[in-house]
């Protein structure tokens, strides 16, 4: 394997850029598309402020779908430079599940477009629109779930194979993947909230309705926030022990940010309940510790990826490092006996079959063309 082009704190420092960006539009996407299917489906209420909710939000999903799937090339692409031993087997495991994310995202981006363009039209079929859109964005985020935490564990990729070799493996089992998935869909909908809010500042409609908009994003951010920290806390929880134990004083690093993060979750429910009770306030204050917050998760992600032994949490080598390290790297941590789980002899002696015959064809390949040889020519009598 060949080490990366630039030092790895480069490409990490882009891999968090570009994913804060992403997620903003995808947190806006999922979320927003969430609060749409509430005034869809809702029975009672002021219905003047469902309309608007229905509108408003009806005709940003295409350009957030845009945006979520543009600004998503780039963090995925780091990803993979810097971790691709580990994400390219988790992939070839998932196989066909992961496959389908493309088709579930043109599906999907489909019928957000008819929903922003012909809803009216569609009349009770509006809400099924967005039901598939919404659905395959979060079927999409469940693949990447699924993916992202398989790759951090090598030590079930030999039993995973060797049990089906046909790429059908979702991570169900993983004790991260639910509250990962959770924390992320419940902080996509808090974040859609206070996009709400913000979009009521501009509407142009009497005070009354902006105050009930505003207030609406609010309750909604305030209300997903409460349940998210809750959640927040069953996914440290979930860790592995030893990893749990660096952001419980085992590194300064990883405590200070789970402090920093509970810190913040608590100031941004006190901003939005003092905006709540007075809508002509600012919601800048509440919008920058957002953001702010959003980047310390992604941080706190990347401490608990960087904890885990045997190579996982470990990025490909700078330019002039060993192109062997994270190859090697990948076979300590998939078979690496009892500490890991491993691989019984007969996976052990299949995978290096199998290496072999990969390292064969390799020379084959990378051999010089033979040239035939010209038969000599016939002698004249």
């Amino acid at each position: 394997m060949l080490p990366i082009p630039a030092p790895a704190p480069l490409f990490e420092a882009l891999l968090h850029l570009t994913f804060l960006v992403h997620l903003l539009f995808m947190n806006a996407l999922l979320g927003g598309g969430a609060i749409l299917l509430g005034s869809l489906f809702a029975r009672g209420g002021d219905r003047e402020l469902h309309e608007v909710v229905i509108e408003r939000i009806s005709k940003l999903l295409p350009t957030l779908f845009a945006g979520t799937v543009t600004f998503g090339v780039a963090p995925l692409l780091f990803l993979q430079t810097l971790y691709g031993g580990f994400f390219y087997t988790s992939s070839i495991l998932m196989g066909w599940p992961w496959f389908a994310t493309v088709p579930l995202l043109i599906v999907g981006y489909s019928a957000a477009y008819l929903n922003a363009f012909r809803g009216r039209r569609l009349g009770g079929g509006r809400r099924w629109a967005v039901v598939v859109a919404i659905g395959c964005v979060a079927l999409v985020g469940f693949a990447f779930s699924n993916n992202t935490t398989l790759m951090l564990t090598p030590e079930k990729w030999g039993r995973l194979y060797f049990a089906s070799p046909g790429g059908l493996h979702l991570n169900l089992g993983e004790a991260l993947l639910w509250p990962r998935f959770l924390h992320m869909a419940l902080g996509a909908v808090a974040v859609a909230g206070l996009l709400l809010a913000l979009l009521a500042r501009r509407e142009r409609a009497d005070a009354r309705l902006r105050e009930a908009l505003v207030r609406r994003g609010l309750d909604t951010f305030l209300a997903v926030t409460v349940v998210n920290v809750m959640v927040g806390f069953w996914y440290l929880l979930a860790l592995r022990e030893d990893v749990r134990r660096l952001f419980m004083g085992g590194s300064g690093h990883a405590t200070g940010l789970l402090g920093l993060g509970v810190a913040l979750s608590l100031v941004l429910l006190l901003l939005a309940w003092r905006v709540r009770a007075v809508p002509a306030r600012s919601l800048k204050p509440l919008s920058w510790v957002t953001l702010l917050t959003l980047a310390v998760m992604i941080l706190m992600r990347d401490a608990a990826r960087a904890g885990l032994p045997g190579g996982a949490g470990e990025p490909a080598g700078d330019p002039g490092a060993d192109p062997d390290a994270q190859p090697r790297d990948l076979r300590r941590a998939a078979g690496g006996g009892d500490r890991h789980g491993g691989v019984d002899g007969a996976q052990a002696a299949g995978g290096a079959v199998a290496s072999g015959r990969a390292a064969s064809a390799a020379q084959r390949l990378q051999a010089p063309p033979r040239v035939p040889r010209r038969s000599a020519a016939p002698r004249q009598k």
